[in-house]
């Protein structure tokens, strides 16, 4: 009895040796494929800084460089703005129909002018504009089209020098339509439209058209100057 004791105490030992062992390499390879998805981590984190730290090193490399090519940029959107009024009015369409009768020699006699209604062509969002960090702007940008049409008749050399007034005149113009055939008096009659730009929300200046004061009364309603002759009257020379 007492050999099959000292068995069962070998067997005993034996198992409880071996559970030891099992238990042992069980911790183990816990413990490693824990440090193992730990390193994995660590090694993702430090290539995502690495990649971050070379972004940066290259923006710092190029940042002189980038700082001048952001003046240059800010300039030219200036300077485009610069070309644009605040606003484009009836009195604007007005003004132009003046340019024009002197671009014309004084040749063109009007019929009619007739003014749209200001159009919206374009918009830049605020938050895109508040997105470029661009100085002084920070609300919508919308570009505007007001289209005047002006219908009447002039004479060939008047008409060519309506365009050379609208090319090199008071406003940015640009020609939406020209239509025009010669009558059986010699002048040329038709229409003229032209489109008139601006642009709100970007600090465009509007200046108003200098239209001569009113003078009390009507019997010199428009400020016009100069000496008015009569059918009847006639010019006497001195002799």
């Amino acid at each position: 009895m007492r050999k099959v004791s000292n068995v069962d105490d070998k067997s005993k030992f034996m198992y409880a040796a071996i559970i030891s062992v099992l238990l042992v390499g069980a911790s183990f390879f816990a413990g490693y494929r824990n440090m193992e998805s730990s390193a994995d981590k660590y090694k993702a984190e430090n290539d995502a800084i690495a990649v971050r730290i070379e972004s940066l090193k290259q923006y710092y490399d190029t940042e002189e460089q980038n700082k001048e090519d952001t003046e240059a940029m800010t300039k030219e959107i200036a300077d485009i703005f610069s070309t644009y009024p605040g606003d484009a009015r009836f009195e604007d369409g007005i003004y132009e129909a003046f340019n024009l009768y002197g671009g014309s020699m004084n040749t063109l006699q009007f019929d009619s002018i007739g003014f749209a209604d200001v159009e919206s062509v374009m918009e830049i969002p605020a938050d895109k504009v508040a997105a470029a960090e661009i100085e002084d702007l920070n609300e919508e940008i919308d570009f505007n089209q007001f289209d005047v049409t002006y219908s009447g008749k002039v004479t060939y050399e008047g008409l060519k020098g309506m365009v050379r007034e609208i090319a090199s005149g008071d406003y940015n113009l640009a020609i939406g339509k020209m239509e025009y055939s010669i009558t059986e008096t010699g002048y040329i009659e038709g229409l003229t439209q032209l489109s008139f730009y601006s642009v709100n929300g970007a600090g465009c200046d509007y200046k108003e058209p200098p239209v001569t004061d009113y003078e009390t009364g009507l019997a010199n309603l428009f400020g016009v100057e100069g000496v008015i002759i009569g059918e009847q009257e006639e010019v006497v020379e001195d002799k």
